[in-house]
């Protein structure tokens, strides 16, 4: 099973388009969890409302104060406090997934589990050398995004999620990477980056 941590933070149909990809998926064996960075009781009545959030299933948690630091903190405190399945998956609340990552993700059995996405940055690294081009994932800062990696619980918890800065998913990933833990990647599209 997966869980899923999403930060988000002001999003509203982005969000709402990010939960239908995982309430979408062909595999059922995963939890999500919504970190919503301060109080937005609006957003969360909407969601609860029109059917987003499921008990026990789909669970949306409004942080009591604004943290900023584009959600770092609060993916160690979903890490930390949150998460007790086999896998956990970070990411926000503006992306979605294929509705066959989880089942490709639960197909393996690796510590460090990887797949391609659509990255929205203008990077030179995209396939299209600007936005929305394919990222054929890497092990290497810049060709990686936070939400293209599902990592065992266990090793994850055991590093943390320790960066508040711009590449903290890198150096969340590169403290893991230290540890050798088994690698396995899925050579495919599982996720867009918006």
């Amino acid at each position: 099973m997966i869980d899923i941590i999403t930060v988000t933070y002001g999003q509203d149909e982005n969000l709402k388009c990010f939960i239908n990809s995982i309430k979408s998926q062909t595999d059922n064996r995963w939890r999500l969890f919504i970190i919503h960075d301060g109080l937005n009781e609006k957003l969360k009545n909407d969601l609860t409302k029109n059917n987003y959030l499921i008990d026990e299933k789909i669970v949306f948690i409004e942080y009591p104060n604004r943290t900023q630091k584009y959600g770092h903190i609060l993916r160690g405190w979903g890490l930390e406090n949150l998460v007790n399945n086999e896998y956990v998956l970070i990411t926000n609340g503006d992306n979605y997934y294929t509705p066959n990552m989880v089942n490709e993700v639960l197909s393996r059995n690796e510590d460090f589990i990887y797949f391609n996405c659509v990255h929205s940055h203008k990077t030179i690294n995209n396939n299209n050398k600007t936005d929305y081009g394919f990222l054929d994932a890497k092990l290497n800062r810049g060709w990686i995004d936070i939400g293209s990696a599902v990592i065992k619980t266990k090793v994850a918890k055991n590093i943390g999620f320790n960066s508040t800065e711009f590449a903290a998913d890198w150096f969340y990933f590169e403290e893991i990477l230290k540890t050798r833990p088994s690698i396995y990647k899925i050579d495919k599209v599982l996720f867009v980056h918006n």
